[in-house]
């Protein structure tokens, strides 16, 4: 079960790619049979420009390149004192080599050389190259101005910079008709790169020196107004400045950290003594005042408690044997109540005290803390001035290091100038060419075939696509995709020659599994192509080779068929699918034996509603059994619905296709058209051909 969707993914990948490789195939076998319809104009193109490449070599001066070659290094070489040399990336390299080329390319180099090699006002220049030297002025220019316009235009056009590969290396070649100037031109060009990159370096020294004494300046008075600003604010703080120009930072014992550092001790002690005091303040407001561990730990109150206890003790024995009303009993309650009253009021002393101590712990670290938050705010206060002395100490020391860095780098520069190599550097001199180097025969002539290749291939597809007109069985399958059966010669007003047909009747009889088909429609894509004569022609053939055959008249709109077999126009196909008469009754035999006609008859109104009807397809059941085949003579395709109707009933269909006439869109509509409406379509007869084409070829297929 696993492989089956692999398996079934594979076949139905196999049909998509042999459909594409057929394709592939057709569009290869189309193409090459086009060109070799159209060789001849393949072979004259290509003669064509071999023979204008070989007048071109012929007549072309002989050049002479001569080739010099410089080193471009990363760095200046031999710099004084220079340090280790930074290796550049891939992409500034790049950079680097481009612009170099650009350089040599311009005209302030261009007009350099013409100076150095005094090439304006001699004529040897010119006649090296090939020119004529400037005799007047022009446009307001002197003749001194339009010729030297002229050699440095010369100069740039004739010269050929190149980067061999990934190297540092440049490769300066110019080319004349004289191999000295040459020479001498392109070593004229390495000098001048040389001379102009050491003058940009001795130029950019100068520049980089008097911009750096510019910000040695701005740095000197950037550092002086930094430590005039450090050493006011220190000054207002009261923070010494060290030799250095920096602040003091460092907190004096005794200061506003250690303080505060105390007080927060103490403001924790305070808390802790506010919690316990709250807690038995707490404590003894909710509760009872002989419960409290104070009143009970108290030594007068315990004396008191003893005391009332004592007298409770003699108050219950007095009860015991007097009555309340006695007097020693009033007495005792007496002294029980005076030494209740005497707790309550103890209780109520002990009470009060701690609701005493808990406000004065909650006072004192009230106290603390406003002391604390006092000593903060002195603190932030401190903070802040400390950081602002921090930030104008390291202002002086990034200025100090950024006036001791420009220093140093304008020693070094000061110390280096007129010492430092350019970083261009000579590596071979131009030797004056021995052989020329254009025209190249071979070269030449090559591009010369592959551009007649190239012209011929083009006219053969432009006379191709432009020049459509059917005129070949190759043309056919082409256009349209359809097998040529057959070809039939034009002959003007004489009918075609009977043996013509013979073939096409043969070929007629392998159209199908079964042999001759048993019916066959017979129409056009346009009308006067030859479909009728066409049909009349088969139909004798057909009968010449044995067969019995039924021509039916089914072009109701224009028939043909009894004239042709000069016949009186007698009942024919629409009275038997109208029902006023048999097939039996309209079969006429026509005198040609085997041949027999079922003409049109009377012209209906509407022959596509009259042959879109069941009636047809029980004609056709009816009479093939007693003929070989039935062919029908059908309208043209394009125009009307009849052939289309009729395409669907028969069981082939045969095209009659006019030599020259028919053009593949037309036909290739009528075609689609036919086979859209169930027509099958065997192949196509080319009548009225004309010229060459009649000419069988074996490589072309017939």
């Amino acid at each position: 079960m696993r492989s089956a969707a692999p398996l079934l993914d594979r076949d139905e990948l196999e049909p998509s790619a042999t459909r594409w490789n057929a394709r592939v195939a057709r569009f290869v076998g189309r193409s090459w049979a086009v060109i070799r319809r159209h060789r001849i104009i393949l072979f004259v193109a290509m003669a064509l420009c071999l023979l204008g490449g070989a007048l071109l070599i012929l007549m072309a001066t002989p050049d002479y390149r001569a080739t010099a070659s410089v080193e471009v290094q990363d760095v200046p070489a031999g710099a004084a004192g220079a340090g280790p040399a930074q290796r550049m990336s891939a992409s500034d390299t790049e950079t680097l080599m481009q612009t170099q080329l650009e350089v040599l390319r311009s005209r302030a180099l261009a007009e350099d050389v013409a100076r150095d090699l005094a090439l304006v006002g001699t004529p040897t220049f010119f006649d090296g190259m090939g020119e004529k030297r400037p005799a007047d002025g022009k446009g307001g220019q002197s003749q001194r101005q339009v010729e030297q316009a002229r050699v440095v235009d010369l100069l740039r056009s004739h010269l050929e910079v190149r980067l061999p590969g990934k190297s540092r290396i440049l490769e300066i070649s110019f080319v004349s008709a004289n191999p000295v100037l040459s020479a001498r031109v392109a070593n004229s060009y390495a000098d001048s790169l040389i001379r102009a990159d050491l003058k940009r370096g001795f130029d950019a020294g100068v520049q980089a020196r008097r911009f750096l004494l510019g910000e040695l300046d701005g740095a000197r008075r950037d550092l002086e107004r930094a430590e005039r600003d450090l050493a006011t604010y220190a000054a207002h703080s009261g923070r010494p400045v060290s030799e250095g120009g920096a602040a003091t930072l460092a907190a004096p014992e005794g200061s506003t950290a250690a303080r505060l550092a105390q007080l927060n001790a103490f403001r924790a002690q305070a808390t802790a003594e506010r919690i316990a005091a709250q807690k038995r303040w707490e404590s003894a407001r909710g509760a009872s005042a002989d419960s409290l561990p104070d009143v009970l730990n108290n030594g007068a109150m315990q004396q008191i408690v003893a005391d009332r206890a004592q007298a409770r003790a003699q108050v219950a024995e007095e009860r015991q044997f007097r009555k309340d009303a006695h007097p020693e009993m009033r007495e005792a309650r007496a002294r029980l109540a005076a030494l209740d009253e005497q707790a309550d009021a103890m209780a109520e002393t002990i009470r009060s005290s701690m609701r005493a101590q808990y406000d004065v712990a909650v006072r004192g670290e009230q106290q603390i803390d406003r002391e604390i938050a006092k000593i903060e705010d002195q603190a932030r206060t401190e903070q802040g001035r400390d950081v602002q002395l921090g930030i104008m100490g390291r202002s002086v020391d990034t200025y100090r290091m950024l006036h001791d860095s420009l220093l140093q780098r304008y020693r070094d520069m000061a110390s280096q100038a007129g010492f430092q190599a350019g970083r261009i550097q000579p590596l071979d001199r131009a030797a004056v060419p021995e052989r020329p180097f254009s025209p190249k025969v071979g070269e030449t002539l090559a591009l010369a075939a592959l551009a007649g290749l190239a012209l011929g291939l083009l006219l053969i597809g432009a006379r191709h696509v432009f020049d459509d007109a059917v005129t070949s069985g190759d043309t056919l399958g082409e256009r349209v995709g359809l097998p040529l059966i057959g070809a039939v010669p034009a002959t003007g007003d004489n009918p075609p020659p009977p043996d013509i047909f013979r073939p096409i009747a043969a070929s007629l009889q392998l159209a199908t599994a079964d042999g001759l088909p048993r019916s066959i429609l017979v129409t056009s894509a346009q009308e006067g192509e030859g479909k009728s004569l066409t049909l009349h022609a088969l139909a004798l053939a057909l009968a010449g080779l044995g067969k019995r055959v039924l021509v039916v008249d089914g072009d109701m709109r224009r028939p043909v068929q009894h004239r042709l077999f000069r016949l009186p126009a007698t009942a024919g196909i629409s009275e038997v699918l109208t029902g006023q008469a048999s097939a039996a009754q309209a079969i006429v035999e026509t005198g040609e034996a085997g041949v027999s006609l079922l003409s049109c008859g009377a012209m209906p109104p509407n022959p596509a509603e009259l042959l879109a009807t069941g009636a047809f397809d029980a004609l056709l059941a009816e009479v093939q059994d007693r003929y070989d085949s039935v062919l029908i003579d059908a309208p043209p395709i394009l125009g009307v619905n009849d052939a289309l109707l009729l395409s669907a009933k028969a069981q082939v269909s045969l095209l009659v296709v006019e030599w020259g006439r028919n053009h593949h869109g037309g036909l290739r509509t009528a075609v689609e058209r036919l086979r859209r409406a169930g027509g099958r379509i065997i192949g196509a007869i080319l009548t009225k051909q004309q010229g060459r084409s009649l000419d069988y070829d074996y490589h072309r297929g017939g």
